[in-house]
């Protein structure tokens, strides 16, 4: 129990390593350029990207679903309600 709370006495206040995330904010603007209205685009095409995508490969499924769902049902002859019945 004690190693549990020196384990959360030792933890840092920040989010992450500050000189991290400036040589990861150098790499993207090297990437990017300087605009950030590219990284800006990019993320939000990312972040639509993925529940779309979630939700055609869901709507494709459930086609499949619905088609081995269906009963199994005795096949028709067609042929004999066209032609009529025979007669003689």
């Amino acid at each position: 129990m004690a190693a549990f709370f020196n384990f959360i006495l030792a933890h840092s206040g920040d989010a992450a390593d500050p000189e991290l995330l400036h040589w990861i904010k150098e790499r993207l603007d090297q990437v990017f350029g300087p605009s950030p209205w590219v990284l800006v685009i990019v993320m939000g095409f990312i972040i639509f990207a993925i529940p779309i995508f979630v939700i055609v490969v869901y709507l494709m499924q459930g086609g499949r679903r619905a088609a081995t769902d269906r009963p199994n049902r005795p096949r028709i002859n067609r042929d004999w309600y066209q032609d009529g019945p025979e007669q003689e």
